[in-house]
């Protein structure tokens, strides 16, 4: 039987009720079969969407969710790159996508502000001059178009993404993983405000100014303010 190329097998039907987790469970099984490679580019998004049967938005949710767990790199004008051998090595995606509620993202959030700033001291001493600049490059992104909800959204989880990689830690990488993928459903509640972007951009600002200078506590405390501005918007947007 002739292998089907990458762009053949995305075309297999999908179930019926297509969510972003079966999206998930399509690419790691084309990785686990060999059919998509480190170093393979997905189609663009819209053509992707097609090709998949599924909506733009949960196909973005889907691709954002990939880059987190490290299997996809999500480059702003070049689509989405494979990146990782080891398709084994992410988390379920049923653990993924959990139906969150108002209620419970508020909690995950306070769980991130007591979690992700320790993330920042301990990526602090740790990242390389290379991530440094890559920090400052998505932060330039996000200043050169603030209007772009979509860019904004794509830089932030890189953004987080990276410093959770610096951290050096494997068990709090693969916990943290799971915190924000999980916590990109509340981003769709309030990054869609420009004022919300804009106070990120300038946490974002703050915080990679404290990593770049090795300030561990400085990254720590810019950190948790960024966290406590995100959780008032969340409360902002949905009352919880």
């Amino acid at each position: 039987m002739t292998a089907l190329s990458p762009r053949e097998a995305l075309t297999a039907p999908l179930p019926r009720r297509t969510t972003p987790d079966l999206v998930v469970s399509r690419v790691l099984d084309l990785m686990r079969s060999g059919q998509l490679r480190p170093g393979d580019r997905l189609p663009p998004e819209r053509e992707l969407a097609s090709l998949l049967a599924v909506s733009r938005p949960t196909l973005r949710e889907a691709l954002r969710a990939l880059a987190i767990l490290g299997v996809l790199e999500i480059r702003h004008g070049a689509g989405a790159v494979v990146t990782t051998p080891d398709p084994e090595g992410p988390l379920r995606p049923l653990d993924l996508f959990v139906t969150l509620g108002a209620g419970d993202m508020a909690t995950l959030f306070e769980a991130r502000i007591e979690y992700e700033p320790l993330l920042a001291r301990l990526a602090a001493p740790r990242l390389t001059d290379r991530e440094i600049a890559r920090l400052d490059d998505l932060v330039a992104l996000q200043l050169g178009a603030p209007e772009d909800a979509e860019l904004f959204s794509d830089t932030d989880v890189e953004l987080h993404k990276t410093i959770l990689e610096a951290a050096g830690n494997p068990f709090l990488t693969r916990f943290g993983r799971l915190l924000q993928v999980l916590g990109d459903q509340g981003r769709k509640a309030f990054q869609k405000r420009k004022a919300v972007r804009l106070r990120s951009i300038a946490d974002h600002q703050r915080l990679v100014a404290a990593l770049a200078a090795r300030d561990a506590a400085g990254a720590e405390e810019a950190m948790r303010e960024h966290m406590r501005n995100v959780r008032a918007a969340l409360r902002d947007a949905t009352g919880a």
